[in-house]
């Protein structure tokens, strides 16, 4: 079983793996043109946001703060920061594609988190989280998918 400390720990990188997320959404809604594409960002930041914040009492409870912005001193968090440096003047697909990567990212963490032993309290949350997360995470790998062949077919 993980110490307090170390469960304090899980969850302030998750709360900051949300923060990047709902960030980077937010940035991909302003990038892309499609507007069922913004929706969806847009719903996708804000999922984040209460994601985060479901987060931050239950950080509290196992006694660190909550991070106010993303994880940008981590290493393991920064899939979203990508995003901003690759959506500058890109297509639609282009900003999907780094969604894809940032999300690859967060599912990544959850995964970690979750092979961990954590008090029960804290595993039913972060399975709930996990299962948002990588729903997701598919949603956004799919439509890459799908606009990756919508390429192909328009250029035969």
């Amino acid at each position: 079983m993980l110490t307090n400390e170390q469960t304090g720990d899980a969850l302030k990188k998750l709360a900051g793996t949300l923060r990047d997320g709902e960030k980077g959404f937010s940035e991909s809604a302003q990038k892309v043109d499609a507007p069922d594409l913004k929706t969806m960002f847009s719903e996708l930041s804000a999922q984040r946001a209460g994601l985060a914040s479901e987060l931050e009492p239950l950080t509290r409870q196992y006694g660190e703060t909550p991070r106010e912005g993303g994880s940008v001193g981590a290493a393991l968090h920064r899939g979203w920061l990508n995003v901003r440096e690759a959506i500058t003047g890109s297509d639609d697909y282009a900003v999907v594609a780094e969604a894809e990567r940032g999300e690859d990212v967060a599912k990544g963490n959850y995964e970690d988190v979750l092979k961990e032993e954590l008090p029960a309290d804290v595993r039913s949350v972060v399975e709930a989280q996990y299962a948002k997360v990588k729903a997701s995470h598919d949603k956004v790998r799919d439509l890459k998918h799908s606009l990756e062949a919508a390429k192909e077919t328009a250029k035969h």
